[in-house]
């Protein structure tokens, strides 16, 4: 199955030159090749008229055909959650490696995801890979924050980096003026993805003390760099390359499947979200 993005741009604000600039730029994203990213079949442009307030605006669309992702890490987690299973602590690694490959390729390229969240991490479950999406193409690198001054949803909140909360009421671009650092942004909301997946969604006053005793310590490392509040102490993706990716051998592995039934009982409907 495919997937479609519409770029649209008014064509008084590009001359020819801009738009076939635009389109050389869409079409060399769309060679790139990793296999934790989706892989982009084709792109396309037309000129089009759209009604506007003010009458007919002529735009210059670029159309992008996506692999189409059909299995989020939100409704994977979800599964695990009405089973009441614990992630196996191999599959944690999978999970961090798949995304860490795709986005050491991205920083690499100078390329920001700016939309990671639970539901923009796909299991692939014919390659039995995790995937992602060259985000910053339909959201733009301040995804995220840009979605949540426009719907206030708590949902998207948790996953932005505390560097940018005090931006919530200023235009995007003042984040590039303060040179906010959009990796570290995106490393943040990866921790966060990472908590929701262990916890099963479940809320907790100190998630990563409960899931301390599940999980290495080396994990535990991972994901409390990942969180770190301070920008300045917290690694992008390169600097995250530097942690141990493996579980300490020296710390007990939660068994595959473990039944975890007995700390959610009388836990109301309460969940980490």
């Amino acid at each position: 199955m495919v997937s479609k993005l519409v770029c649209s741009v008014p064509v008084q604000q590009m001359d020819v030159n801009q738009q076939q600039l635009l389109l050389k730029q869409y079409k060399e994203r769309c060679k790139i090749k990793q296999p934790h990213i989706f892989y982009t079949i084709e792109s396309e442009s037309q000129k089009t008229t759209k009604p506007g307030q003010f009458g007919q605006t002529e735009v210059f669309q670029i159309f992008v055909f996506f692999e189409y992702g059909q299995l989020t890490l939100h409704e994977l987690t979800e599964r695990r959650q009405a089973k009441r299973y614990l992630i196996p602590e191999p599959e944690v690694w999978c999970l961090i490696k798949g995304v860490m490959q795709a986005m050491h390729f991205f920083q690499n390229n100078n390329i920001p995801h700016g939309m990671i969240t639970t539901k923009t991490i796909y299991f692939d479950e014919e390659y039995l890979l995790y995937r992602v999406y060259d985000q910053e193409l339909i959201g733009g690198r301040w995804g995220n924050f840009i979605k949540y001054q426009q719907t206030k949803d708590p949902e998207i909140q948790v996953f932005l980096a505390p560097e940018t909360k005090p931006f919530i009421n200023s235009e995007a671009s003042l984040l590039e003026t303060a040179q906010i650092n959009p990796f570290k942004v995106d490393v943040f909301a990866f921790g966060i993805v990472l908590l929701q997946c262990l916890t099963l969604f479940q809320a907790f006053e100190n998630p990563l003390k409960w899931l301390d005793q599940f999980y290495s310590k080396n994990l535990m490392t991972f994901i409390t760099q990942c969180i770190q509040p301070d920008p300045s102490k917290r690694q992008d993706w390169i600097g995250l390359y530097q942690l141990p990716l493996e579980p300490s051998q020296d710390q007990k592995i939660n068994e595959r499947n473990s039944l975890i039934q007995s700390h959610f009982e009388n836990r109301g409907q309460k969940t980490f979200r």
